[in-house]
């Protein structure tokens, strides 16, 4: 927390120094520019330092037997916190970057702040085990899985009459659901064998940080503006349980059996349609995605390395305001 408070002063601190005496004309490309410069930087450090904190909290409550819903309250409140602060700060520099006259240069583009949320329908696909002190591996289809709190993120770029760019950053928690699944166990005593298995509620916890950017190209319009576009990034992924691992399906009630953090990657492309007015747009995007995991998990005898996909279809709606 004394980083977060002491990340905060020196960004304040360092609005006061950005502003220039130089009163010239400046384009809005040239301010955007300036605008993502100072920006980025904090939500890109306290982005990933809030994450990890809250998946923390999160964890200890779990610890204390707290119910996982109210794991993930903590979990998510937390980078929603340093978000707003952020936010906060962001405010202050546009004003510092926008004192001083903008030059009318007759351009169509328009530069934007999107915040949104994105219910989704979700499922765990491809999940592969891999024994470490062993000579096993398994693997499940899927697992259909649900959420406590539909995905939120934040955007940031811009659009022509053509093509759009922007960066996201959004915040994603899924949870197993209780399924009756085939678990198929190979190993060299037994060859294949499939077990039937009952995988519990939030058996894994997934909380994830996606970081990337979104390309796409504007269609004509016809009331609404549609475009198609895709994008990709890095993922701070977690995921926590209080069963130890697929083999060991015996509840370890108030602790962490599971807790663990690694980077991955995820990608996306979507269908949009935009209902645009000269400083703002509301929008709806169909955006199927694929966020890649990769773990260890299990007890000693039964360690193993982990990979799966959370595959989603996402609804995301969001509003977009104009920067200038």
């Amino acid at each position: 927390m004394k980083k977060l408070i002491l990340t905060i002063l020196i960004s304040s601190c360092f609005t006061q120094t950005i502003k220039s005496n130089d009163q010239k004309y400046i384009t809005k490309k040239d301010l955007f520019k300036k605008y993502v410069a100072n920006t980025l930087p904090g939500y890109l450090f306290l982005g990933p330092y809030s994450f990890m904190y809250g998946v923390s909290l999160g964890g200890n409550s779990i610890k204390d037997g707290d119910s996982p819903q109210k794991a993930n309250t903590l979990w998510l409140a937390t980078p929603l916190m340093a978000g707003f602060l952020v936010n906060q700060i962001t405010k202050d520099i546009l004003k510092t970057i926008l004192d001083r006259p903008i030059k009318d240069d007759k351009s169509s583009t328009f530069y934007y702040n999107i915040f949104y949320m994105g219910p989704d329908i979700s499922t765990i696909k491809d999940i592969q085990f891999q024994g470490i002190n062993s000579n096993w591996e398994a693997q499940i289809d899927e697992v259909p899985s649900g959420y406590d709190y539909p995905p939120l993120g934040f955007r940031t770029g811009f659009v022509t009459d053509r093509y759009g760019m922007d960066y996201e950053m959004s915040l994603i928690a899924h949870h197993t659901i209780e399924k009756n699944i085939i678990y198929e166990y190979n190993s060299p005593e037994t060859g294949i064998v499939p077990l039937p298995q009952n995988i519990p509620s939030h058996f894994y916890m997934l909380h994830s940080m996606f970081m990337g950017l979104n390309a796409y190209y504007v269609l004509p319009d016809f009331i609404l503006t549609p475009y198609v576009g895709f994008g990709g990034g890095l993922l701070l992924n977690s995921v926590q349980s209080e069963y130890a691992g697929p083999a060991d399906l015996a509840r370890e009630g108030g602790s962490l059996a599971l807790d663990e953090m690694d980077w991955n990657y995820g990608v996306h492309s979507f269908l949009g349609f935009r209902y645009m007015s000269d400083n703002s747009f509301y929008y709806l995007e169909l955006r199927p995605s694929v966020n890649r995991f990769k773990l260890e998990s299990g007890s000693s005898p039964n360690k193993s390395k982990d990979s799966f996909n959370l595959e989603s279809f996402q609804f995301q709606l969001g509003i977009g305001r104009n920067i200038f």
